[in-house]
Order: structure tokens, then C-alpha cells, then sequence
């Protein structure tokens, strides 16, 4: 393939390509956009790469900060900025204007990822794990072959090209690992998960240390997290009653009333810690998918004892604001999305069985620490999940496919303006 800077060259005109990548919440930045990122500035170090921040009710506010932090991007838009844009505002000074664009949407509601490229003139392409079509769409990339089948996309604009949330494992090695159980602990990246899981782990923590005392526990603190959020966490106020625990923290270490220590893992250090651990104890979301690829047996938990304040997508999300009855409708709405759903873990959702343990409902300390217990206690039984998780999980190379293909049209798009 030709290279893209060869092309402006040639015919002397400077028509320089760009490429916008939209994502909303965390999970999308982290697996999808910053290994795309990677794989393009391998392939072509000099490509304009811009990030669009989208409206998400999943997202924790933080992702602009870990997005410049990277300094892989050489722009990035604001949710604001996007909103201002999409109802006719002014162009946010990241883009370039091209004459030789294309916007790529990473997950989220394909109509953003539209309204930005009807404003740049650029074609849009669209990866998702949901089939969903939209005619504006040139083109739409899904993960793998059950997602192909369900989608109504015209085939010729339809291709499975992968998971890109192997790749952004690949580029971690593995920690050295002391002898000894090692136990990680995610309590999320969102204030509200983070400030209701957080107790609930350590006190898990606190019961899996009485029957097993030598098991070593690591909190990877997510960046996303604010340090109001965190001393609210710490204080565990929102979740003593339902058996949480207070922690407090002291240099790299939270400790537990009962004195069971915490070993705080900074975020940066997340895939190195997965690829160690023995169990995980997780809720929902792309970090299922991240230790089911590096073969963690994992503890899956999703608490509903306050229902009201899970996140959903679309209109249905403002439910909960209603005065005195808002409550009562979105946790019905949230019970009838659950209802629906037959795993949520994404590696049992992917692979269609119960490979990761999942705990749904009114779960609580007992239930997640004897079900660790179990584990831990049964080498042959973690051994047996992790073969299994390794044998269904998707493969690193999806970024660079994706890279390329996106390069090649760029390319395409630069001849035709030239």
C-alpha cells in the first residue's frame, strides 16, 4: 500500500487525510481507541489523528485527561464541544477540516459519529459488538460471525474483522509473580460503582483472609476515579449497611478494619497485574473481557440492592429524574433490561456459557467471598476455567487489520481531492 504522505507529494498539492475517532465511555477509550491509536501510528506515524468524546451515561468524566495523558492523539473534542458542533456551532479548532477525512465510531450511538461527519464531509464507519445498521453508514465492522449474522447491514458494507480488545492486552507483559494466591479487586471506574463496590470488596476481602490467610489482595485504582470519589469510597457511608467496610488508605496499601491489607495498583500497571492474578473480583463491563482474554477466572458480581442508580442507554436514562416516581420506573426499566439479558459477563455472553461465575441480584459479602473461597480453594477447578476462557477468547490483531483498512480508504479519499 501506498503511503499517504507519498501521495500528497507526487501531484504537489497538499491534501493531508484525518481521521476521527469517536468513543464515549472508558471501556471504548481504553481497549478500542487507544490500541487503534497505536496500530496507526505504527503504520503511519504522520496521520492526523483526532478523538471525539461522545455523550455516554456510562462515562466517568476523566476521559479527556487520560486521553491527552496518552499523547497519542493530536486533538481531542470535548463532549461539549461535540454537542455545540452537532446542532450547528462551531467547528472545534482539533479538526483540520480535511478534504480527505473519515470519522470511525467506536461503540456507542452511530447517530454522533453521523452528525460529526455530515459537518466534516467525511465518510463514517462504525466497529461495534451490536449489529445495529444505520443507512448513512459506509461501512460497519462487528467482532465476530454471530454478531454478522444478526446484523440487517447490506453485506458489502458489513465485515468481521475482530476483537480490538485483545490488542490492548498484547502490549503488557507479564509481572513477575511471587509464590502464592493472588486476588485482584475492580470496583470500576465510575464514581457510582466505585463508591458502592469498593466496601463491598473489602469486606469480601476481610472474609476470604479469615479462612485464607496468606491470599495477597491488589485494588487496581482506576484513573477515571477523583479523589472526592475516593474518600467517599473509602468511607463506605452509601454501603455500610449492606455489609461494606470502610478502608483507609496509607502509602500503596487500604486497610480493612480488621486489618487486612489492600495493596493499591495503579491503573497503569492493569494489564501487567491481570496477567498474574489467580481471581478476579469484578462487576460487569470490559474488564470481564480483558481478564476472560488473559485467562483469569473471574467472580463476576452485580448488586441490586439500589437499582435506581444503574446507568442505561438512551432517553430511558433520565427515568430516574422524575420527582417521587422516578425511582420506582427506573428500577422497573433496569429489571426488565435484566430479564433480558442471559449473562453479563461479556466472555459468557461471547462464548454463550457460564465460564466466568456471575452473581446477580441481592448479592452480598457472604455470597462473593464463600464463592472465592471455592476457588481458591480448588486449583483444579481455576485451572479448568482458564484453559477454557484461553480456548474461546478473541486473539490480538484486530487493531492493525482495522489500521490498515482505514488507511486504505484515507488513501482512496486523498486521490479522489487531489
Amino acid at each position: 500500500m501506498q503511503a499517504l504522505e507519498d501521495i500528497t507529494t507526487e501531484a504537489g498539492v497538499a491534501v493531508l487525510p484525518e481521521l476521527v475517532l469517536g468513543v464515549n465511555g472508558p471501556g471504548e477509550l481504553y481497549t478500542w481507541a487507544l490500541p487503534m491509536a497505536r496500530a496507526l501510528r505504527n503504520l503511519q506515524p504522520d496521520l492526523r489523528v483526532v478523538l471525539s468524546l461522545l455523550p455516554c451515561p456510562f462515562a466517568s468524566g476523566q476521559e479527556e485527561q487520560v486521553a491527552r495523558d496518552s499523547r497519542l492523539f493530536d486533538g481531542v473534542t470535548t463532549v461539549a464541544q461535540y454537542l455545540k458542533f452537532a446542532v450547528g456551532g462551531a467547528q472545534p479548532s482539533a479538526y483540520s477540516g480535511s478534504k480527505a477525512g473519515l470519522v470511525l465510531q467506536l461503540g456507542g450511538d452511530a447517530m454522533h459519529a453521523i452528525r460529526i461527519a455530515k459537518r466534516l464531509n467525511y465518510p463514517v464507519w462504525r466497529y461495534s459488538f451490536e449489529p445495529y445498521w444505520n443507512d448513512k453508514l459506509e461501512q460497519l465492522f462487528v467482532h465476530d460471525q454471530r454478531t454478522y449474522k444478526r446484523s440487517s447491514a447490506p453485506k458489502d458494507k458489513l465485515e468481521v474483522i475482530g476483537n480490538l480488545t485483545a490488542d490492548a492486552l498484547e502490549f503488557e507483559t507479564r509481572s513477575e509473580k511471587a509464590p502464592g494466591l493472588d486476588v485482584l479487586l475492580l470496583a470500576g471506574s465510575r464514581s457510582f460503582e466505585a463508591l458502592h463496590m469498593l466496601p463491598l470488596l473489602a469486606a469480601s476481602a476481610e472474609k476470604i483472609n479469615a479462612v485464607l490467610p496468606d491470599v495477597r489482595f491488589h485494588w487496581i485504582r482506576s484513573n477515571m476515579l477523583d479523589q472526592t470519589t475516593l474518600k467517599r469510597a473509602y468511607a463506605a457511608q452509601e454501603m455500610l449497611e449492606f455489609g461494606g467496610v470502610r478502608t483507609q488508605p496509607e502509602g500503596q496499601f487500604l486497610w480493612t478494619p480488621k486489618g487486612v491489607k489492600i495493596r493499591i495498583v495503579d491503573e497503569s500497571m492493569r494489564y501487567q497485574m491481570m496477567k498474574t492474578a489467580d481471581l478476579a473480583l469484578t462487576i460487569p463491563g470490559t474488564n470481564t473481557l480483558e481478564l476472560g482474554i488473559v485467562g483469569v477466572p473471574s467472580i463476576v458480581a452485580l448488586p441490586l440492592q439500589k437499582l435506581e442508580l444503574i446507568p442505561i442507554e438512551g432517553p430511558l436514562q433520565f427515568l430516574g429524574m422524575i420527582p417521587v416516581f422516578g425511582k420506582f420506573i427506573k428500577r422497573a426499566a433496569v429489571n426488565a433490561f435484566l430479564d433480558r439479558t442471559k449473562y453479563i459477563s461479556l466472555p459468557n455472553r461471547f462464548a454463550n456459557e457460564a465460564i466466568q461465575l456471575e452473581l446477580r441480584g441481592l448479592v452480598t459479602v457472604e455470597d462473593i467471598a464463600s464463592r472465592a473461597i471455592g476457588l481458591l480453594q480448588h486449583p483444579e477447578t481455576l485451572a479448568s476455567i482458564r484453559a477454557r476462557l484461553l480456548a474461546t477468547m478473541p486473539q490480538a490483531g484486530t487493531a492493525e487489520k482495522l489500521a490498515n483498512r482505514v488507511l486504505e480508504r484515507l488513501n482512496q479519499l486523498v486521490l479522489e481531492n487531489l
